[in-house]
């Protein structure tokens, strides 16, 4: 009957054990505490004390008997070993130890219960790395307990006195407080276990949440913070999905735009400059900045940077609801994992829009390197024709008029190949009215013109280079041009009939880094720059003439695509 007492006892003071943490559990920086993975020292230290108090209560929860306190201090103490690590056990098992004796003195078993208690906490932090690595963790818990139990026999068999007292004692405690604490244990980690489980599935949620707006943002947010329009859009999408929100996005100087409030166009309040500043998330628990609402509500404000290049450009700005029914922490998470996304978004616009203006300036370039001599050889050629025949003097300056007109107006970054191919056309125009009955232009193409779209000023580099070194003996020059489409790609090969390129100057050819042959090192150039490793640029020489090989995607490439292969 008395071991049925004691049992139920036990059971209550387990009971009780197990609704002081679950309270303790709800306290919003302990469950912060409890979710961090890397344990500073103070972390641990502040565990171990919060622990140590579970285990102090306790003892005055306990069943005086025979001269000794039974209790469920086991579970608490070993736990503080097995969750915060080292310091924490050894932390949470000293102070209760100290306190148990304490608490009665003159108990024979007072010393032997102190120092058995500083052995739980020991004994935890001993299974601390151990534990996690066991497939069945609810079996190691209880072998955990039952050891704990049977050094604390071992201790108070040794130490108290009279013996037989300590005996009796053993035979009356040792199994239920083995039977019980044993269960409490795996209970009771079992409870931190979903505690932290729940505050994962909590993260996952906003994360899913964050990502899901900001792929509806991403459009408006490759605009950078420059396009007020844009940046309003995104704004307008995110309080669209988050309709709890309030949401502006401000730069370094000032609110940009803002959807919910009238905050756009004002100076950045404090709050914001110090999250720009520390590149950290600010909140105010009591923003009181839209009081002048007739419906005011408490609101929070906090303030996420927006950071890219290790700096901070802007910042994220969101007003929430406050309650004792809202949890500020799951919009900290959403504030936080939003501008976090949007910082990456914005920073991949800047990078898109720096690679378009490389590209801009690349083919500024080569508009600009249109050889001087061909416009003046052009002009000669139709000088003379002005005495010799005036109608086709005529149609060369208008061709060499659509020439330029083409050459130097083009503004897109790809073109299709049958204005690729006008362009080459109008080029052999000219080439031809100088070279009269000595150039001679073979063409295989597909019979869809609109399928493959190129870069611009693509292909008359090489037909120019290989007119000027395709010359035959006899003094004529022979171009063909051949381009194939399959599902996907296009090959295109441009020959001549000349003597080839020397060892040395094919080398060259084949150097990227090597701009001797100034078109063809451009073409190579915007080619490695546009495509990457989805180009391939050949060029075979013999002593009866030279291909230029070329093979490129139908479809250019993507913005992110570019991005991707670094180009």
């Amino acid at each position: 009957m008395l071991d049925d007492s004691l049992l139920g006892y036990l059971l209550l003071n387990l009971g009780l054990l197990m609704l002081t943490a679950t309270a303790l559990t709800e306290i919003k920086p302990l469950r912060t505490i409890l979710k961090r993975q890397e344990r500073s020292v103070s972390n641990q230290l502040l565990l171990g004390l919060i622990f140590g108090l579970l285990s102090i209560s306790c003892t005055y929860t306990g069943l005086q008997f025979q001269g000794a306190v039974v209790n469920t201090r086991v579970i608490s103490t070993v736990a503080a070993g097995l969750v915060g690590g080292p310091l924490s056990g050894i932390c949470a098992g000293l102070l209760s130890g100290v306190h148990r004796y304490l608490y009665n003195p003159a108990g024979f078993t007072s010393l032997a219960c102190g120092v058995g208690t500083f052995c739980f906490g020991v004994i935890g932090a001993f299974f601390y790395r151990w534990l996690p690595r066991i497939s069945h963790r609810n079996a190691a818990l209880v072998g955990i307990a039952v050891l704990s139990e049977m050094i604390q026999c071992g201790i108070i068999l040794v130490m108290a006195k009279p013996f037989p007292a300590a005996v009796a004692l053993e035979q009356a405690i040792l199994l239920p407080k083995m039977a019980v604490n044993s269960v409490g244990l795996v209970i009771f980690m079992g409870m931190l276990d979903r505690l932290n489980r729940n505050l994962t599935f909590e993260l996952v949620e906003q994360r899913s949440a964050a990502l899901f707006v900001a792929q509806e943002c991403l459009p408006y947010l490759r605009e950078g913070l420059s396009n007020r329009e844009a940046l309003q859009k995104a704004a307008d999408t995110v309080r669209r999905n988050l309709p709890n929100f309030q949401v502006a996005i401000a730069d370094r100087e000032q609110i940009l735009v803002a959807s919910g409030m009238s905050l756009a166009g004002q100076p950045l309040p404090d709050f914001v400059r110090q999250a720009e500043e520390s590149r950290k998330l600010s909140v105010i628990r009591n923003y009181q900045g839209e009081r002048q609402s007739r419906r005011f509500q408490e609101k929070a404000a906090i303030a996420a940077p927006l950071v890219w290049d290790q700096r901070a450009v802007g910042a994220l700005i969101l007003l929430t609801p406050t309650g004792p029914n809202l949890i500020l922490e799951a919009d900290l998470l959403t504030a936080e994992s939003l501008a976090q996304l949007f910082s990456s978004m914005l920073e991949l616009g800047e990078l898109q829009h720096q690679v378009d203006l490389r590209h801009q300036a690349e083919f500024r370039a080569l508009q600009s390197q249109i050889n001087p001599h061909f416009l003046f050889n052009a002009l000669n050629t139709i000088s003379a024709l002005c005495l010799t025949d005036p109608d086709r003097a005529r149609e060369t300056i208008l061709v060499l008029a659509r020439y330029f007109r083409q050459t130097l107006s083009i503004n897109e970054s790809f073109v299709t190949l049958s204005q690729e191919l006008s362009n080459v056309d109008n080029y052999l125009f000219l080439t031809e009215a100088r070279f009269e009955g000595t150039v001679h232009v073979t063409r295989q193409l597909p019979d869809d013109l609109e399928r493959l779209r190129l870069p611009p000023l693509l292909l008359q580099p090489l037909v120019e280079n290989a007119i000027r070194h395709g010359g035959s003996s006899d003094g004529h020059r022979y171009v063909d041009i051949r381009i194939e489409q399959d599902q996907t790609r296009a090959q295109i090969w441009i020959s001549d009939r000349g003597h080839g390129f020397p060892p040395e100057v094919l080398a060259k050819f084949h150097d990227p880094d090597d701009p001797s042959y100034s078109g063809l090192f451009n073409v190579q150039k915007r080619l490695r720059s546009i495509y990457g490793d989805q180009c391939v640029f050949d060029i075979q020489s013999t002593d009866h003439g030279s291909t230029f090989y070329l093979s490129i995607p139908l479809e250019p490439p993507t913005a992110a695509q570019t991005l991707s292969e670094g180009r």
